[in-house]
């Protein structure tokens, strides 16, 4: 067996080799399989091409030329990309490759314009991996122009899917331009002031969210300076009015672009502004010249750090962006980092990473129900989003119960029993978030909690020798047998001659087994003494989270409380609780912060309950008495206390402690307002001087930037002395940022002789974000078959319906048969040979030249289709004794030669009820989760099958023998949710009948029910992308979500903050796939399996996994160095991720996990979001769980959901209604003021006359009902429900009156004012 051994990781790599050579042996040969029906069937010459058109590619270098090979012209670059991307990193070979393509190609075409537009669109593609669409779509084109001067000048038009694309390569893109323009001779852009100003007012204009807005100076700096032109298409409605038409602003036709160009703000906001520090990396290695202008953007922030102040607090600083669009009946789980929101654990289980998180299936329930797998959480950090997963190895809540107890939930049961009597969820529990999060959303670690993963790593690495194994055996009181073989150090049983993977798996029994240790206090002190271990919970009270202030009343009810059968009674500590009227101040503890600590609810529990609370203390009522059964012992020795002869007595006057620290924290507070008191003043005189200055300045006629240099002189003349004691300064700073951190456990510390750490030093808040979803995707309207019938079909578009017509006219293709020589519209001739018999010619079609410019964006013109009699002849052809009822057909194509798919195959999906994507394939979206280790059991797919697909080994080397071992995941298999069952059967079933029916084959799927599914290959697809990636079903999950390895989801440039993706069968997709029925506008690539990635390279897919832990533990040195805060960097050496194994087998294989993940389904099967059904029902349920959370404030909650949602939602319909269009139900045209006859006045032609349109036909009048687009009930949907939440849970008043000026404004829309509506009582 060999072992690959590094500082970081161990992993048995013969096996592990040895299984993945097999596995893609395995994907080949029956991805091979697949292809060769399918050519098999395509040779047949029934689709548009006779070969499939999903191209295989088993690395970037292979998929980088299939993707773009319209635009190559068959030059070959697959081998000069794989070397340089061996040779040097992505981003440097993305700029050499794409100087040499457009090189070679100018010396081959002499065409400049196309050269640099390939090449640019190959360094675009190498950039994003050749997977999204930004170099086929995010280009619009690629334009020679000319300066002021007459010199030429590059161009690029940058589209709306370029920001798919992100800011790095945004702004790379446009210095590939450069290179490529001084490759080939091209002048560099010199802007006119009319091009730097349209910029400008453009930003100003847009409307849609960017990452970084930059000011106007910024602005005219990268115009002026940037040698190649951004240009884009126009995106956007608004038009600009200041600078509309200028020069070189243009259409390829000459005529001016007038609207906001949204590809330009994308580039330079979020590419060139954002992304300066990659740009410059580059610029300055290759020595740019005519680049220099990018450090001032990349050395931005750097400049601000410098500012700081040299104190630097260790408070950690709340984020609170996630806050901003809390949406109706999407619940906020907890403030930033408020006490009783979720605490941080960091850790990966087998299914989080990626940016997905773990929490306890029964918080997830607790939460109202509205997390389940899958549903997507706004955090406050590390990132900006992730995806639920159970973990059952971390807490779940602590409530409060109508009776007064308080207490931790165990496990789903005891919730179920308990959640009626829940008055409130003290405390969310935690969330499991690993180190690669921080990693990867560059973001500094916050301290970890003093945990029993803390406490096994520090017990770990002190328990370095047998002697002390022996002494932590002698203190459980148990044998040195009955603990795990080796030492706990290293997993040495003896000194060499073991394999280092042994040693890695006994140390990992060894952390397995301290965790789920049960001890008692003495132990644990002991432990503590002899090991320096901290006290570890349930132990390690919230010690941070009490007001140091609360400590001396606690103290006296505990020196006063009783000892009985090992309880603590605190006698008549609630004999008045609930409290019905708040405690006044004089009856609260002293107040040293500026704001009073919330979170202890200490006003309607009183003093006592709130401590033994807000420190995390399981505690009952009896008669008005406080019983504390567990745990109280670390109560007693933090608080200085002790037993002495069953009577608890002080060993330590912990109030003189309290008051000199109050004493301090006081004297801080008035030398840091007094310091505040004196800038302000300052501010104040410099403001002054500020004004006067201006004043005149402005009266002299200088401009605003020349006023503003005046003011800004002037200020500074008023200089700042600074304060008197800036040590005296400092060190309040220092103990009000102390006490922010540590409160009580300050105290603590000062009076117990035991290791204290901080157990709960960070809470992370959230809200929830998109719920969790697996549904198949369907075009809207739902349709089966890609084939025109214009208003023919009704409403819902029945292609029987338009049938029953006879003879029909829509926009199709014009095509000549090859054999009879007649027009056909279809890619086989339907002509008849003999009239009256029901046979086609059946020979090929070619396009035929169409009339009218060349310029046109589809070829299609009206054509008159007898539909009865051509679906007639299908069906005989396919043998069907008669035709579904339900076909739904399209209204129009949307492709450029708008020859619609062979109908036979909408025929067939109508029969098996499956729906089809624009691209001709059958979908089935799911979000994202990760997963990198399973149990048969938890698929629902027997060893024994398992076994059959390569999985031979469990995770520990063992055979596979049991539903219960844990196996490794293979990186393109998948686990997709049981939702799928009736849609993955109905497709597999509607492609083997095609194979039968329509191309005389052999059916391929077999398929009856959902087992004989596993093991079928599949394509999974991402919206924005080009690229599908092979995938291998493996089993089920009833979670709403889809079970995918890490690698397979970055390999569709994914992650699982909520994103969602597709998956589709192999066979579907080279059968029915065509790039001819895409849609011929913007973005028509988009989301479409242009090429198929057969094999995972983590070196070549989206970065983001790299960053994925692989630990089966984390250091004690990594626990320590997270209460500095530092840079994830920093550690990189300590912890292991992705990025650390590249190039072994370990990139691929051989993960660790730290957290056990439980049964991958646990928790709700489907967010309360989705159960609920009305959205009255969804915002009872939203602050229903808002009133219970301890870090939530109701109030708040429905304040920021009616100013986000409601109000804007209430004013958007109102401006719709009055700026609505009305709608014929019939034909469905759209007229801005309703037609004087009452009706629809549209004319349609009649369906007469030859195949072609003719002059002279004759049309008639449509005469449908025509109706408003926007009704009254859309306007006032949402008022009811916001005055309920007014009158319930109050909000403020400019809320309020604000809700009443829109209420107001509505009634005056609908109701006449002028009519007053009187009765007989009126006058009574």
């Amino acid at each position: 067996m060999e072992v690959v051994s590094s500082k970081n990781f161990l992993i048995d790599t013969t096996r592990l080799e040895q299984e993945q050579a097999a596995y893609e042996e395995w994907l080949e040969e029956n991805t091979e399989a697949v292809y060769q029906i399918a050519e098999n069937a395509k040779s047949k010459q029934l689709d548009f091409e006779n070969i499939v058109e999903i191209p295989r590619a088993s690395d970037l270098a292979s998929r980088t030329e299939k993707l773009l090979e319209d635009y190559l012209d068959g030059m070959k670059i697959e081998d000069d990309l794989r070397h340089l991307l061996i040779t040097t990193d992505r981003e440097s070979a993305s700029i050499q490759i794409a100087v040499d393509v457009a090189r070679k190609m100018n010396e081959q075409t002499l065409d400049m314009q196309k050269s640099i537009d390939c090449g640019i669109r190959v360094g675009l593609a190498v950039l994003t991996e050749a997977v999204l669409v930004a170099p086929l779509d995010g280009i619009g084109d690629v334009r020679i122009l000319n300066n002021a001067d007459g010199t030429e000048f590059l161009s690029i038009d940058f589209c709306g899917p370029i920001r798919a694309a992100g800011g790095t390569a945004q702004a790379l893109g446009v210095l590939i331009g450069d290179m490529v323009r001084r490759e080939l001779g091209l002048s560099r852009y010199v802007p006119t002031t009319q091009e730097v100003e349209r910029v400008k007012e453009e930003f100003g204009l847009y409307r849609v969210g960017l990452q970084y807005k930059p000011q106007p100076e910024e602005i005219e700096t990268i115009m002026r300076a940037c040698p190649v032109m951004v240009n884009g298409e126009e995106t956007e409605k608004i038009e600009c009015s200041g600078y509309k038409e200028v020069r070189n602003i243009v259409n390829s036709n000459g005529s001016y672009r007038t609207r906001i160009r949204g590809g330009v703000m994308l580039v330079i906001g979020e590419g060139l502004c954002l992304k300066a520090p990659k740009v410059q990396k580059h610029t300055e290695r290759m020595n740019i010249q005519g680049w220099e202008f990018i450090a001032q953007f990349a050395n931005k922030n750097k400049a601000n750090e410098e500012d700081i102040n040299a104190f630097k607090p260790r408070e950690i600083a709340p984020i609170r962006r996630y806050m901003e669009d809390v949406i109706a009946g999407r619940p906020v789980f907890g403030e930033p980092n408020q006490p009783g929101g979720f605490r941080l654990r960091y850790g990966r289980s087998r299914i989080t990473g990626l940016a997905a998180a773990g929490m306890n299936p029964v918080t997830m329930e607790a939460m109202g129900g509205f997390l389940a797998v899958g549903t997507q959480m706004k955090i406050e950090r590390p990132g900006k989003a992730c995806a639920i997963t159970p973990c059952t190895e971390i807490d779940g809540p602590t409530v409060l119960m109508e009776n007064g107890d308080f207490r931790k939930i165990r496990d789903l049961e005891d919730w179920r029993i308990n959640v009626a009597s829940v008055k409130s969820i003290w405390d969310a529990g935690e969330i499991l978030i690993g180190y690669g999060e921080f990693l990867e959303n560059n973001k500094k670690l916050v301290p970890s909690a003093y945990n029993k993963d803390w406490w096994a790593s520090d017990l770990i690495e002190s328990l370095d020798m047998p002697s002390k194994v022996e002494k932590f055996a002698e203190i459980l009181g148990i044998e040195r047998n009955s603990l795990p073989e080796g030492l706990p150090f290293n997993g040495a049983i003896k000194r060499g001659g073991e394999s280092p993977l042994d040693r890695k798996w006994r140390k990992r029994e060894w952390v397995m087994f301290l965790r789920r240790l049960e001890l008692n206090w003495e132990q644990i002190k002991q432990i503590s003494i002899d090991y320096g271990a901290a006290i570890p919970p349930p132990w390690n009270l919230w010690w941070s989270d009490l007001p140091i202030s609360f400590i001396p009343a606690l103290v006296d009810n505990l020196v006063n409380a009783k000892i009985q059968n090992n309880e603590i009674i605190l006698t008549n500590a609630v004999s008045n609780w609930p409290i019905e009227n708040s405690l006044k101040e004089d009856e609260l503890p002293e107040q040293i912060t500026q704001n009073w600590p919330r979170w202890t609810r200490v006003k309607t529990n009183g003093i006592i309950k709130s401590a033994l609370m807000t420190l995390g203390v399981e505690h009952f009522h009896d008669k008005g008495n406080i019983i504390i059964k567990n745990n109280w012992e670390s109560l007693l020795e933090g608080l200085g206390l002790e037993l002495f002869e069953g009577n608890i007595k002080q060993k330590v006057e912990i109030k003189l402690h309290v008051n000199h620290r109050v004493t301090n924290i006081k004297n801080a507070n008035s030398i840091i307002a007094h310091e505040a008191e004196r800038i302000e003043e300052l501010e104040h005189q410099r403001e002054l001087e500020r004004i006067v200055a201006t004043t005149a300045a402005r009266q002299s006629g200088m401009n605003i930037e020349e006023t503003e240099k005046v003011g800004d002189k002037a200020a500074e003349k008023i200089i700042d002395l600074g304060t008197k004691n800036i040590d005296e300064l400092f060190n309040s700073k220092t103990l009000i940022d102390e006490n922010e951190v540590e409160r009580s456990l300050w105290i603590i510390r000062k009076v117990s002789n035991l290791r204290w750490e901080d157990s709960v030093p960070c809470r992370i808040g959230s809200r929830m974000g998109r719920p969790e979803k697996s549904a198949r995707r369907e075009l809207k309207p739902l349709t089966h078959s890609l084939y025109p019938i214009g208003e023919n079909g009704g409403s819902q578009k029945l292609l029987i319906q338009a049938a029953n017509k006879g003879r029909i006219r829509v926009e199709m293709g014009r095509r000549v048969c090859q054999d009879c020589g007649k027009e056909s519209p279809y890619i086989i001739c339907h002509n008849r040979k003999i009239a009256s018999e029901a046979i086609e010619c059946g020979g090929r079609t070619i396009e035929r030249k169409s009339r009218g410019s060349s310029l046109r964006r589809r070829k299609g013109e009206r054509t008159t289709v007898e539909l009865d009699k051509i679906l007639e002849v299908k069906r005989r052809s396919l043998g069907l004794d008669r035709l579904p009822q339900t076909i739904k057909a399209q209204k129009e194509l949307l492709s450029v030669g708008q020859t619609p798919e062979p109908i036979e195959k909408g025929i067939l999906r109508g029969k098996h009820g499956v729906s089809v994507f624009r691209d001709g394939t059958s979908r089935y979206d799911m979000i994202d989760v990760p997963v990198t280790h399973f149990k048969p059991k938890e698929v629902y797919t027997s060893w024994e099958k398992l076994f059959d697909l390569g999985y031979k080994k469990d995770v520990y080397g063992n055979d596979l023998v049991s539903d219960e071992q844990v196996l490794e995941l293979f990186p393109q298999d998948i686990i997709p949710s049981l939702n799928a069952e009736e849609h993955l059967i109905s497709t597999c079933n509607f492609v083997d009948e095609l194979l039968v029916r329509f191309y005389k084959m052999e059916p391929f799927y077999n398929v009856e029910s959902i087992d004989d599914i596993v093991g079928a290959l599949a394509i999974g697809l991402a919206p924005h992308t080009s690229g599908g990636v092979l995938c291998r079903i493996i089993g089920w999950t009833k979670a709403s979500a889809g079970y995918a390895h890490p690698l397979f989801h970055a390999a569709k440039r994914r992650n699982c903050d909520g994103d969602e993706d597709s998956i589709l069968m192999l066979m579907d997709g080279l059968l029915n796939f065509s790039k001819h029925i895409l849609p011929s506008g913007r973005g028509g690539r988009m989301d479409a399996p242009l090429v198929l990635t057969t094999r995972l390279n983590p070196s070549e897919i989206d970065k983001e996994a790299l960053n994925v832990d692989c630990s089966h533990n984390y250091s004690r040195r990594f626990y320590e160095e997270t209460l500095n805060q530092p840079h994830p960097n920093e550690l990189s050496n300590i912890v292991e991720t992705v990025e650390s194994r590249l190039g072994t087998i370990g990139d691929l294989r051989g993960y660790g996990w730290t957290h056990e993940s439980g049964d991958l389904d646990a928790g709700p099967t489907n967010s309360s979001y989705k159960t609920l059904k009305s959205m009255e029902d969804k915002m009872n349920g939203q602050l229903a769980i808002g009133s219970l959370l301890r870090s939530v404030r109701v109030e708040k909650v429905a304040s920021q959901v009616i100013e986000s949602h409601f109000l804007p939602d209430l004013r958007g319909n109102l401006v719709a209604f009055t700026r609505q269009r009305v709608r014929c139900v019939k034909c469905g045209e759209k007229y801005r003021r309703m037609p004087l006859a009452g009706k629809c006045i549209q004319r349609h032609k009649l369906e007469i006359g030859g195949l072609s349109a003719r002059r002279g036909e004759d049309t008639t009048e449509c005469g449908g009902n025509v109706i408003l687009t926007v009704s009254e009930g859309n306007v006032r949907k949402y008022i009811k429900v916001t005055e309920g939440i007014i009158q319930n849970y109050g909000v403020d008043m400019y809320t309020e009156q604000r809700v009443k000026w829109l209420t107001e404004s509505t009634d005056s829309l609908f109701n006449n004012d002028r009519v007053t509506v009187m009765t007989l009582s009126d006058f009574l």
